[in-house]
């Protein structure tokens, strides 16, 4: 999430969350999941690179 936005709010907005769950997931508090990384997985066009890191 971090490389894939330039602030917290921009995360919040992109996935509907609110600004706490974006903190948490940015804080490594939590992690997102289901339905949020499905979302991701379309929506960001290096999310599947980052995250395997290739």
């Amino acid at each position: 999430m971090i490389a894939s936005f330039n602030s917290r709010e921009e995360c919040a907005v992109h996935f509907s969350v609110t600004f706490q769950t974006a903190c948490n997931w940015f804080d490594g508090m939590c992690r997102p999941y289901g339905d949020i990384v499905d979302h991701a997985t379309a929506t960001l066009p290096r999310y599947t690179e980052i995250m395997r890191g290739k």
